[in-house]
């Protein structure tokens, strides 16, 4: 079975939002941990993804 591709789209971390590109409110700071965070958690995804079709194609 092949890797879809969207399994193997670049997972681009979100920019700083209301940044001025040398400092960051600690208000803007919790909003894109959360997009950081979520970012991280669609590439674990698409890992595991992968994972399970690798594992799938060793049987």
């Amino acid at each position: 079975m092949p890797i879809p591709a969207t399994l193997t789209n670049l997972v681009v971390p979100p920019l700083p939002p209301d940044s001025d590109g040398k400092t960051l409110s600690p208000e803007a700071s919790v909003l894109w941990n959360r997009l950081l965070l979520a970012a991280i958690e669609k590439a674990n995804d698409q890992l595991e993804k992968i994972g399970e079709i690798e594992t799938q194609r060793l049987k």
